[in-house]
């Protein structure tokens, strides 16, 4: 972006070079402080020309000789871009005047015609009145030949609308605002260019005339502004346009590319010197000036048009340099350069379903220009195609089906290059179209993720002219987007994509998780399971891993625990273990030592905190149950026998049979049935296994 003290570039003329001083086209009112300026910079004011030639035809600009025009063209830039015509609206100065105010086309402020029955003002009223809501301070003037422009195409909240009468009398009250007030944003309109248009067209002698005459007027007017006292401190943007061309012979309202062909010529805010753009429309004059007086483009307003300053070209346009003269058609002219079926890189065209033959321009998707391909056939809604800039894609069956072709319907797909994706959860895609339907044909657009399946986004089953913005959701870790646009059709009408962007939100940022939750942990002999609950946020990166850490109460609790607990607590170290998972099992603990664990959470950003400690656990040794002391043995019976002895005795194993042992200890005899046991003699000897007590009888 240009500085905003940047000194003008030089022009041909003197005036020019005073009148103009380049500032940021896109300079927004939200943009962030810059930082101190000497108070000369600081105290500069931007002010905004815009001057409107009533029915001056871009072709005829040059011959007629006008040198003011010239120097304007050499200190900025030179655009020349077509209209609508009919049944949008007609090449007329309503419809025209309004689109240039209001920066939108006719489908939208509904300016067909001259009567002006139905205008859209409340919802896209024109960019002075915009001025006047956003920046009050600014003094805005209108003056204009023919009255409609002062009284209503520009709104009653400008400060000052005023009928100039004829183009003489417009130019002296323009000079006289300029030379001793101090209006900012001026629009001016002269009127007589088109009334010699009417009388002898634009190969009349008058035509010319006119033209010259308009031109020594904005010279006038250019040098009221370099006369001005305080012209060392402010800096101009001056734009000149028209609404509409004439015919050769008179007359404008139709579809020809004389009537349809408009233009802007800008210089001053930051537009580079001696430039030809093939992007510029007369819908962009109102969001520029609007961007020069920092004006931010509210997405609200809806506007068609954008700031000079903020218009990039596309893929497509990059296709330029290589567009080709007719082959197959006749009407747009052996010199229009104007289609191919090359690609810009990363796209490709799927014609694999398309029939062999047919009109060799339009078969499958072609890219073209509005000269060319509105010219191959006029009058079939082509001309309404407002929204394309310089070279766009479309697929036109009707006029593909003019020659003959092998059995089947227009079946092609453009295929977009896999679009990098940010990690953001949705993602936009925004293009502008024109579909009209006049016949049997379908349209379709898909996304397809890192290779996959195509997956529907749009179908078409209306005519549709408009901006799209097609929002979807993005699968978590795609990496990649791409798009493919489908079209149908048997001799019905046509598809066209322009300005294909994805829109996608930056990769969010990614931070620590949370914590864990609920840990709980389980002693064991030597050992603490562990389990817990995953944190609630991942932080906007997957989990990598957790550790678990069991950490000795009494190291926990430093000085307030007794000198035996420490001196324990140091012989038990903390302890962890690692998983993927949601539990783990810590080895090596401490038997008899408390322990309190906690677990930490890490993805690509780090750890998180600590969870909350589980409750103390002591890891214990497994315990033998008890054995009674008593004496005695047995000796294990075989086959069904029993076996007795006194003392500590020990037995031998019983086979096949159920195996009893009696011990004898002070008189007192123990019956141990073992039925179904293969007993050994340890079992003879064991008082815990006696189930009953007799007293044994003397012998």
């Amino acid at each position: 972006m240009p500085s905003p003290n940047r000194a003008a570039r030089a022009v041909s003329t003197s005036l020019l070079a005073a009148a103009l001083v380049a500032v940021p086209l896109c300079a927004q009112a939200a943009a962030a402080p810059a930082a101190a300026q000497p108070a000369a910079a600081a105290a500069r004011t931007v002010k905004t020309l815009v001057v409107g030639i009533d029915g001056a035809s871009f072709d005829f600009l040059e011959p007629a000789g006008m040198p003011t025009l010239a120097g304007l063209r050499a200190a900025g830039l030179t655009a020349s871009s077509n209209l609508y015509a009919q049944p949008m609206a007609g090449t007329i100065s309503g419809a025209g005047w309004s689109s240039i105010a209001t920066g939108v086309w006719p489908d939208k402020h509904r300016v067909v015609d001259n009567s002006f029955s139905d205008p859209n003002s409340a919802e896209y009223p024109d960019y002075l009145t915009r001025i006047e809501a956003a920046a009050p301070e600014r003094e805005t003037l209108v003056v204009g030949t023919w009255t409609p422009i002062p009284q209503t195409v520009f709104g009653p909240a400008v400060d000052e609308r005023v009928a100039g009468g004829d183009d003489a009398g417009t130019t002296a009250k323009v000079v006289q605002a300029l030379s001793t007030g101090d209006p900012d944003d001026v629009f001016v309109h002269l009127d007589e260019v088109d009334g010699a248009g009417h009388s002898v067209g634009t190969n009349g002698t008058a035509y010319g005339e006119a033209l010259r005459r308009a031109d020594a007027q904005l010279g006038e007017i250019l040098a009221a502004i370099d006369g001005r006292a305080t012209r060392a401190a402010e800096d101009w943007l001056i734009v000149v346009t028209a609404d509409h061309g004439h015919t050769p012979t008179g007359g404008h309202g139709g579809n020809s590319p004389a009537e349809r062909k408009t233009f802007v010529i800008a210089a001053g805010p930051g537009i580079e010197a001696g430039s030809v753009r093939h992007d510029v429309k007369i819908t962009d004059i109102a969001p520029t000036v609007l961007a020069a007086d920092g004006i931010a483009n509210d997405p609200a307003w809806d506007l068609d048009g954008t700031a000079i300053g903020e218009l990039e070209g596309d893929d497509f346009d990059t296709l330029r340099p290589v567009l080709k003269p007719q082959q197959d058609e006749t009407r747009p002219g052996a010199g229009v350069l104007g289609w191919t079926h090359e690609t810009p890189s990363g796209w490709t065209i799927d014609n694999t379903k398309m029939p062999a033959g047919g009109v060799a321009e339009w078969a499958g998707w072609s890219f073209a220009t509005d000269d060319f391909w509105t010219g191959a056939e006029r009058g079939q809604m082509r001309e309404t195609s407002v929204r394309n800039r310089d070279v766009f894609a479309v697929a036109d069956s009707d006029e593909w089906d003019d020659k003959a072709h092998d059995p089947g319907q227009f079946d092609s797909t453009l295929v977009s290059p896999a679009y990098p994706l940010t990690g953001a959860a949705t993602a936009t895609l925004a293009y502008a179209t024109n579909y009209f339907i006049d016949g049997p044909q379908s349209a379709e657009v898909s996304v397809s993720f890192d290779g996959g399946e195509p997956q529907s986004l749009k179908n078409y089953r209306i005519d549709t002219n408009r901006f799209e913005r097609l929002e979807f959701d993005v699968p978590a870790g795609a990496r990649a987007a791409q798009f493919r646009f489908h079209y149908t059709g048997t001799n019905s009408a046509f598809w066209t994509v322009d300005q294909v962007r994805l829109e996608q939100a930056p990769a969010p940022a990614i931070t620590a998780p949370d914590a864990p939750t609920g840990v709980t942990a389980t002693a064991r002999d030597g050992r603490i399971d562990v389990s817990w609950t995953a944190p609630e946020s991942d932080g906007g990166s997957p989990i990598t891993g957790y550790t678990a850490t069991a950490t000795p109460v009494a190291a926990a609790q430093g000085a307030d625990a007794s000198t035996a607990s420490r001196s324990a607590a140091t012989a038990a170290a903390p302890l962890n273990c690692t998983t993927g998972g949601t539990s783990c099992t810590i080895e090596d603990a401490v038997n008899g030592t408390a322990y309190t664990v906690r677990v930490v959470a890490a993805n690509a950003a780090g750890a998180s905190a600590d969870s909350e400690p589980s409750a103390e656990v002591t890891p214990k040794a497994a315990t033998t149950p008890p054995v009674d002391p008593g004496t005695g043995g047995g000796t294990g019976g075989t086959g069904g026998s029993t076996g007795s002895g006194t003392g500590s005795g020990s037995g031998s194993a019983g086979t096949d049979g159920d195996a009893s042992g009696s011990l004898a200890s002070t008189g007192t005899a123990w019956a141990l049935p073992l039925a179904g046991l293969a007993a050994t003699g340890l079992l003879g000897g064991l008082g815990l296994l006696a189930v009953r007590r007799r007293r044994l009888s003397a012998s």
